[in-house]
């Protein structure tokens, strides 16, 4: 369940009279709560998640958010009573997705290249360079769950997706800098290798992050649908089951052990697997995002206008209304 709460400014009064007319007609959304203060006013709707979507292109279609206003999407924990669903027609694209805002925060916050995206990023590294040496599976596995290295990947997926080609750029400089992190921790483990153990071997697990075979491009082009499917459905826990089977950081590490292990051969296969793990994932996130039809909305604001302020005026609180639609004849 979702709330959805809309902030406008009460002048001119055709915008707050267009928005509940467009939530009676075309949502057909039950109740409609409504405060109305001095200088703002408040519209509160809830429905469930699947229908925020197609909520929001009719906001958008009236100039909510783009011309006027501000759009605020709250996820309700559980209400009481229990709402029941409302009937708002909607394709099957739209139902079986969350809004397209609610998919790009997720993104953005996935990718956001701080200093703890770079701090999981080289903790991840030295663990799977760990296993890697000491041939656990178990210990390379733990890399993958706590790698953020799926964040930058989808990132250019949805920037190329909806051409927001920042966002491009940014995925591609976070999987670029993640990746010298990891090679840069692998040469430096391997050379501890040598200096603790005198003449390590190369182990098993290093060699299973070699070129990918037919098998290995069918797990990456899997694991790219799923994330797609994923990223824009209501589930999003599988994200770690995917992360552990498509396995990006453990070839990343590898190619600079490898390297110092003077296996080159060995390090450009974790090289060639670790791409084409990244492509297929692109790919596929792709086509998931055109097959669902995300629909990018419109985010130009020459002539938007919020609520304004006052000071000294209470901005909002005066009256609550609920209204309802009228019932069809």
């Amino acid at each position: 369940m979702s709330q959805i709460q809309i902030s406008l400014p009460n002048e001119p009064k055709r915008h707050t009279e267009s928005l509940i007319t467009a939530i009676n007609e075309k949502l057909n959304i039950k109740s409609i709560i409504l405060l109305e203060g001095v200088n703002n006013s408040l519209v509160i709707i809830r429905c469930q998640r699947n229908l925020v979507p197609r909520v929001l292109e009719v906001l958008n279609e009236i100039g909510v958010g783009t011309e006027f206003g501000i759009i605020d999407i709250l996820k309700l924990q559980t209400t009481i009573p229990e709402l029941k669903e409302d009937q708002i027609e909607i394709s099957e694209e739209l139902s079986s997705r969350v809004s397209v805002e609610e998919i790009e925060s997720s993104i953005k916050e996935g990718m956001e290249l701080n200093i703890n995206f770079y701090l999981f990023i080289i903790i991840a590294a030295f663990i799977a360079g760990a296993g890697l040496i000491l041939n656990s599976a178990a210990i390379i596995i733990g890399s993958m769950i706590i790698s953020p290295f799926m964040g930058p990947i989808l990132g250019v997926s949805y920037g190329i997706i909806s051409k927001n080609y920042l966002l491009v750029g940014k995925g591609i400089m976070g999987q670029f800098t993640s990746l010298l992190i990891a090679i840069g921790i692998g040469v430096l483990l391997a050379s501890l290798a040598f200096i603790i153990y005198g003449s390590p071997s190369i182990t098993h697990e290093m060699m299973n992050r070699n070129f990918p075979t037919i098998f290995d491009l069918i797990v990456s082009i899997g694991a790219g649908l799923a994330v797609g499917f994923t990223i824009t459905g209501k589930i999003q826990s599988s994200l770690v089951g995917i992360a552990i089977a498509v396995s990006l950081m453990p070839p990343a590490v590898n190619i600079g052990v490898s390297l110092i292990y003077g296996n080159l051969l060995l390090s450009f296969g974790s090289f060639i697997l670790l791409m084409s793990n990244i492509l297929a994932i692109n790919f596929m996130a792709i086509l998931i995002f055109k097959l669902k039809k995300i629909k990018i909305l419109e985010k130009d604001y020459p002539f938007w206008k919020g609520p304004e302020e006052k000071p000294n005026q209470l901005s909002l609180g005066v009256k609550i209304i609920k209204k309802k639609p009228k019932k069809a004849k």
